[in-house]
């Protein structure tokens, strides 16, 4: 019950609050009172909503609250929000963790559809993005898989890069560009973005660098009981700097859209590429190269009872090398791509929503003489329904979506093809309990097929120093889960109450065996099927201190917590993000603003078989910023200190804990320019 303390406590002062509003009569309020509401998000539902109106917890971070979380790396970037963390396998690579659910139960879209890389993978796989160049992310947490996929249990992050402008420029061209560094790692990065518009058709370039050196941390990297054990096997322990972590990345791309009065098309055409240490193995870094094309359109003249269509299609060609030195050690590749159709209806009576299709193709192949997974096509189709009904102050959504999804080994692999029928169902309701708060619940059944990796995985694999086993018998894997939300959106308190359960019949994850293998010297991790629970929650409350035209002052508190238990052994689940917690305060004026945090990470001694415990730490920043015009141009100087008392913070959901910690005392700087 301890790990509940942080949430049960935030949430009694929204209650309260809830109470003095309710039985305290009031004053009408004036003509200028506070209204707090995010912009329309189209991630939860295919009917544009607000965060408040759709049934899971939808979090929105817009660029100026990117510009301050900035990190080389998405999941790092998104780490510290409520319910998220990173797999954070150093600087080069990292993806969220959502509810303590990773890999391909959290779906990590751009413009709609799949990344198309490698991520899901492997930790040490970075996606195939760089945070420089995102306007905006959306953020969904629990079961997202009606609309994303069966896998998408844990949740959805879905990048928003306008690669493909859907509204014309205000003026023929406008733009931005930035520059940035920090001292933990010396970084040097820019980036930039050119718009404009040329009749009906509007167009878009972006290109970004970055290079970082080798991350400094506080002390020595690795815990004492494994430095003595690199020591002793004759192997360099970092001290003061994490070794073999810096990172070169670049990227670029290109877009156009037409836009008439029914409807536009548009098609981008983007290229990244990263070279970046491992950390895992100091002599291995990884080079990594996809090119990408992406389509997009709308159709929104009503015909018959069709509102309106729209389409997204991602078509990309992945490749990244693992380097042993100046030889090539495996080479993955990842030819594939994703579609999906969204065909939006008239209203029927009360019932508004969509019919929607998806279409998925991986076609995955590791190479080398320490390729650990066979060459495979994954393929997957799947029809959804999704409806809305209101009746009153309750808003009723509800869906299904069937799935089927093929994944064929090459042939001499000595596997069999796989195929699964997946089944999803999902409902729940908005209740707008009066014109501050509302209630959301949601259910949901899900089912996810076991992936490639699960199934046949049998080798080392260099990028983690690890030797991976998967099961070919493994069966589907279903789930039944529940989330509860109390929202409050105006007001001198505004904010989220979030309290979730999923339970998992043959929950599939990565066992540490305990066991070496013989011949490769490696630690043997092992794909293994048992039943599971997870729950626990988020809270996040603002207070608005003063909100006027001239100034403005908030008070933010959060926490977050989550329980893991493998029911079927008793055990905890390995790798689970502990408790957090924290407060910031926010203050804005004219062109300056303020922003200080600190945030508390509790230590995990809840542990898996075999799995080490970690110590908690605290995170303090600091930041300032201060806006200015330079002729027609508007500037911003932003500066940032990060983990300023310099702790050693571990993050427990990562596979390198105990041998890499997050970035030591760091100070960063952001030049932008907008015209």
């Amino acid at each position: 019950m301890k790990s509940f303390f942080p949430i049960i406590s935030l949430s009694l002062a929204l209650a309260a609050t809830a109470r003095a509003q309710t039985n305290v009569p009031v004053d009408p309020p004036p003509t200028d009172e506070i209204t707090h509401l995010e912009k329309l998000v189209v991630t939860g539902s295919p009917l544009a909503r607000a965060p408040d109106e759709i049934s899971s917890p939808t979090s929105v971070v817009a660029r100026a609250t990117l510009t301050q979380r900035l990190r080389p790396t998405l999941g790092e970037t998104l780490a510290g929000l409520p319910g998220v963390d990173s797999t954070y396998f150093g600087p080069g690579a990292s993806r969220p963790i959502i509810r303590g659910l990773g890999g391909d139960r959290i779906r990590v879209l751009t413009g709609g559809v799949g990344t198309i890389d490698a991520s899901v993978i492997s930790p040490d796989h970075a996606v195939s993005l760089d945070p420089l160049l995102i306007d905006r992310v959306e953020i969904v947490r629990g079961p997202a898989s009606l609309l994303y996929g069966g896998g998408a249990i844990g949740g959805v992050v879905n990048i928003i890069d306008g690669r493909i402008p859907e509204t014309l420029p205000v003026a023929p061209v406008i733009g931005r560009f930035e520059v940035r560094g920090n001292s933990s790692a010396d970084e040097r990065a820019g980036a930039g973005v050119l718009t404009g518009a040329a009749g009906k058709f509007a167009w878009r370039l972006d290109g970004f660098r970055r290079q970082t050196d080798d991350v400094k941390i506080p002390g020595i990297g690795p815990t004492p009981a494994l430095a003595q054990e690199m020591i002793a096997n004759g192997e360099t322990v970092s001290k003061g700097t994490l070794i073999n972590s810096a990172t070169k990345t670049s990227g670029g791309s290109a877009g156009l859209n037409y836009l008439g009065e029914a409807g536009h098309f548009g098609i981008s055409y983007n290229g990244f590429d990263s070279l970046y240490g491992t950390v895992a193995e100091q002599e291995v870094t990884i080079k990594l190269r996809q090119r990408r094309w992406d389509l997009h359109g709308e159709w929104l003249k009503p015909v018959g009872l069709l509102r309106a269509a729209k389409f997204n299609f991602g078509h990309a060609d992945y490749q990244h090398d693992e380097l042993e030195g100046a030889a090539l050690g495996t080479r993955f590749t990842n030819q594939g791509y994703e579609g999906r159709l969204e065909l939006l209806h008239e209203k029927l009576g009360a019932f508004e929503g969509a019919l929607g299709f998806q279409s998925t193709r991986s076609d995955f192949a590791a190479i080398g003489e320490e390729a650990f997974l066979p060459p495979t096509v994954t393929q997957g189709n799947a029809v959804f329904l999704y409806e809305e009904a209101a009746s009153g102050p309750v808003t009723w959504q509800f869906g299904a979506r069937a799935e089927r999804q093929t994944i064929t080994p090459e042939a001499g692999s000595g596997f069999d093809r796989r195929s699964h029928s997946l089944a999803t169902f999902t409902g729940g309701a908005v209740w707008k309990l009066n014109a501050d708060y509302a209630l959301a619940v949601s259910l949901s059944a899900n089912e996810r097929a076991p992936n490639a990796q699960e199934l046949f995985a049998d080798g080392p694999h260099v990028g983690t120093g690890s030797y991976e086993v998967g099961d070919a018998a493994l069966g589907t894997e279903k789930s039944v889960g529940i989330d509860v939300s109390l929202r409050k959106r105006k007001g001198f308190v505004t904010g989220e109450l979030s309290l979730f359960v999923n339970q998992f019949n043959g929950y599939i994850f990565e066992q540490d065996t305990g066991v070496l293998d013989p011949d490769a010297g490696l630690p043997v991790f092992a794909y293994v099927q048992r039943d599971a629970k997870l729950y626990g929650g988020e809270v996040e409350l603002t207070f608005h201190l003063h909100e006027s035209k001239t100034m403005n002052a908030d008070l933010r508190f959060f926490a977050d917590t989550v329980r893991a238990t493998n029911t079927t052994d008793g055990a905890p689940l390995p790798r689970i993000t502990p408790v957090r917690f924290g407060a910031a305060f926010d203050w804005r004026t004219g062109p300056w603003s303020f922003n200080a945090e600190l945030r508390h990470v509790a230590n995990q001694r809840r542990i898996a078989p075999i799995e080490t415990a970690t110590a908690g730490y605290e995170l303090l920043s600091l930041g300032a910023s201060w806006r200015f015009d330079l002729g027609q141009s508007k500037g911003e100087i932003f500066v940032r200190g990060s983990n300023l008392l310099n702790q050693t913070a571990r993050v427990h959901a990562s596979f390198l804990k105990d041998l890499a910690p997050l970035p030591g005392r760091d100070v960063s700087l952001v030049v932008r320019f907008s015209f």
